[in-house]
Order: structure tokens, then C-alpha cells, then sequence
């Protein structure tokens, strides 16, 4: 018996893994031209000819709610679905994945920076610049008017320099807990002092010289460290850079991987200059090429998984509820290290809160659907494939499928569709 992956099974694994799912007949197309084509698809949109897409928010109106908390929420709920409803229906999922990598990264909260064109702002620049060069990446979000706020980075002046926002460009953004000193967070803090935000201008970002701190600074081992530029320069030139990032986002999309792997992948993205889709192709080719574990997928991603297959039109109202229910609000992580990890996706009330969600997409799902279809006519395989789990179900998964009456009250297949969704075998990616 030959266990080796065929190309479908590699188009879905890396359509679970760094798309989130794709529509029925999608699969079938993306087999037809192979795997290689499907990663330049995924990484290579430009040069295949993918349309460029606008912002989620192109067509969001601010509109001061001036203390009208129910204004205030509207606004916050038309965000969440425009972005909700954009990685459902893009063309570009690697992008958007990755740029909810970056949101986990950065971990900006709108709980705190509670501006909601702001918010939008930080995280069109993580869209837009999350694929291109990290040295620019770091140096966009450093003086971004959201992290500005986020990091207090906005009051922090050089007779009184903030460390939050150092200290995490060190820690969490660049180069890891082992590999600075706390005379490096002060270097950095001082040297990043200046900035403010004019919330009374639209949150305009501005430098104020007089707030600054110029004197010359030690930071990593390099010298006349004074400002932005020459701290983002030496925290992305410190060695341990390419390293911390490359084991972050391999272990992002493909769950823990042996240090050789990460080893790899840290040279390929510091021999590439810190290139981000550099990076993020060799995730994937190094996926494709079985390093990596079963990995539990966080509410988000099953959610737009779950869309894709089922083609189910969620109101708002009960989109926002399932993933605070899950755990997993976009735009609210819960602190500055993001989404909590896997463990807490499979809790007792976490996995209750996706049983129940999963019946509710089923419910919503339309007559015609594919996946509803087969699930009515117990085509087991048939939905596994939809699903993207084209070598089929697990025993259990086909055990608890299996043992469902045909002569429920629902409409036929909607309890085996929820029981689908909710099965080990779509929670697990």
C-alpha cells in the first residue's frame, strides 16, 4: 500500500494550513494544476495573475459616536464582519493569513487602542507590508499611531522614556527572551522616545524633537544607537532575528518542527534579507515535505474553514458570538503575547462553545450546499473531500457519523454536517 501524499492531499493540507479552507470544486481545480502551481498561487499572487484586492474597511465610515455606546459597538461589529467576510471570500489567503499572523504578533488590542480607524490603519499596514521586508515591517509598526497607544509609546519622552514598547520590539518582536539585557530595553526606550499621537488631528503621528532623547546609545552590541531607524536596524541585525521569527512562523503554520528545520529556515530568511514570503514559501515547501505536526486549529481559521466548505451566511451578530464564545475575538487579543495557544482551544468550554457553533453553521447552510448535500446522501467521502480531508474521515469521525438517525426532525444531513464540523478531523489541521 502506497501511504505517500498524493498532490490532493498536499493542495489540502496547505489550503487547511496557510488558506483556511477552500469552496467545493476548488480542490478538484488546484489538484488538476499540481502542487507547485498552488504555492504560487498562494505566495506568488502578482506573477499568476491574482487581482490585487482593497482593504477590507475600503467602504467603513467613522462616524464619532460621540459617547452613544450602541454607535460605537455598530461601527466595531461592521469592522469585524468586513473583515470576517474578506478572509472568506479572498483570492489571496496566504496574504491575509499571514497577515493574522502578524495580528498575533503585534498583538494590537482595539480594547485599548479603542480608535477605530486606528485600528483599521494598523492593520491595513499589516496586510500591506506583513509579505515584503521585515526591517520595514518593524519600522511601520514602531511609529504606527495604534502601537503608539498600545505600547505608550505616544507618552514617552527623554526625561522620561516608557519601556513597554522596547522592551516587547526585544522580547516579542525581534530577537526573543534570551537574547537582550535590561540595559538594552533602556538603550532602546530611550532612543524611540519623541513620538506622539495628535488624537485631536485624526491620530496623526508626529516627532517632536524637544521630547527626544539623542544621546547615543548601546543597543545589542551596536553603538550610536539615537532613533528609530538605527534601533530597528540593530534589533532585526541581531543574529538571533531570522531564528526567533523563522520558529515562530513555522510553528504558526505547521505546529512544532525539529531545530535543524528551524535551522533551515532561519538561513534561508536571513540569506534572503529578512524577506518575509521568502520565508513563508519555505514554511510551506518545508510542510509539503512532511516536517511538522498535527496542529489544532484556533477558532478563527476553523471558522472561515467551515464558511468555505459549507458556503453557510452567518448574521454578524452570531459570528461575533461564536468566537468570543470559542475564545478568539479578532482584534482583542487578550494581552501584549497574543492569542492563547492550542491548549486552550481544546477546554472543556471551548469545545462546547465549537460543537455549538458547528450545528449552528450547519443550520445556516444553504439547500444546495455541497457539503449539505453529501452529508444528507451519507456520502462520508464525499464530505471528507469538501472538508479537505480527501483520504477520508477518522473511524471515529465515520462511528459517530454513522450512528445518526436518517429520521431526525432537522433537514436531512444538517446533524451530520454539525457532527462533521465539530469531528477531530476538522478541528485538527
Amino acid at each position: 500500500m502506497n501511504d505517500l501524499p498524493t498532490t490532493r492531499d498536499e493542495v489540502a493540507f496547505l489550503a487547511r494550513r496557510a488558506g483556511w479552507g477552500l469552496a467545493p470544486g476548488e480542490l478538484d481545480s488546484w489538484t488538476a494544476l499540481g502542487t507547485s502551481a498552488f504555492i504560487d498561487a498562494l505566495t506568488q499572487p502578482d506573477a499568476v495573475g491574482i487581482a490585487a484586492e482593497a482593504s477590507p474597511w475600503v467602504d467603513f465610515e467613522y462616524v464619532d459616536p460621540a459617547g452613544d455606546n450602541k454607535s460605537r459597538v455598530a461601527m466595531a461589529r461592521q469592522v469585524l464582519d468586513s473583515w470576517l467576510g474578506h478572509l472568506a471570500s479572498t483570492q489571496r489567503p496566504f496574504e491575509n493569513s499571514l497577515a493574522w499572523f502578524w495580528h498575533d504578533h503585534f498583538a494590537v488590542s482595539g480594547q485599548v487602542v479603542n480608535y477605530l480607524p486606528a485600528l483599521i490603519d494598523h492593520l491595513d499596514l499589516l496586510r500591506e507590508a506583513g509579505t515584503g521586508d521585515f526591517v520595514e515591517l518593524i519600522r511601520s509598526v514602531t511609529t504606527d499611531a495604534a502601537m503608539l497607544v498600545f505600547l505608550d509609546g505616544a507618552t514617552s519622552t527623554g526625561d522620561a522614556p516608557n519601556e513597554n514598547y522596547g522592551r516587547e520590539l526585544l522580547e516579542l518582536y525581534t530577537v526573543g527572551v534570551d537574547s537582550y539585557t535590561e540595559d538594552d530595553v533602556v538603550a532602546a526606550a530611550r532612543a524611540l522616545t519623541g513620538w506622539v499621537v495628535r488624537r485631536r488631528d485624526g491620530w496623526a503621528v508626529r516627532y517632536r524633537p524637544a521630547r527626544h532623547d539623542d544621546s547615543p546609545q548601546t543597543l545589542l552590541g551596536v553603538s550610536g544607537v539615537h532613533d528609530v531607524d538605527s534601533t530597528v536596524e540593530a534589533a532585526c541585525g541581531h543574529q538571533a532575528c531570522p531564528g526567533f521569527i523563522a520558529t515562530k512562523m513555522a510553528r504558526h503554520y505547521l505546529g512544532p518542527v525539529d531545530e535543524s528545520v528551524v535551522a533551515e529556515l532561519s538561513a534561508t530568511f536571513a540569506n534572503s534579507g529578512l524577506d518575509i514570503m521568502t520565508l513563508g514559501r519555505a514554511v510551506l515547501e518545508t510542510g509539503i515535505a512532511g516536517n511538522g505536526e498535527p496542529q489544532i486549529l484556533a477558532p478563527v481559521p476553523w471558522l472561515i474553514h467551515a464558511v468555505k466548505a459549507t458556503g453557510a451566511d452567518i448574521p454578524v451578530r452570531s459570528r461575533l458570538a461564536m468566537l468570543r464564545n470559542m475564545g478568539q475575538v479578532p482584534g482583542q487579543p487578550p494581552n501584549v503575547g497574543g492569542f492563547p495557544g492550542s491548549s486552550t482551544w481544546l477546554g472543556s468550554s471551548a469545545t462546547a462553545a465549537r460543537f455549538s457553533s458547528a450545528n449552528e453553521i450547519s443550520r445556516l447552510t444553504p439547500d444546495d450546499s455541497v457539503a449539505l448535500t453529501a452529508a444528507a446522501q451519507r456520502e462520508w467521502d464525499e464530505l471528507a473531500d469538501v472538508c479537505l480531508r480527501p483520504s477520508g474521515f477518522s473511524a471515529a469521525t465515520l462511528d459517530a457519523l454513522g450512528a445518526l438517525s436518517t429520521s431526525a426532525s432537522r433537514r436531512p444531513g444538517e446533524a451530520a454536517l454539525g457532527v462533521a464540523l465539530a469531528s477531530p478531523d476538522l478541528v485538527v489541521g
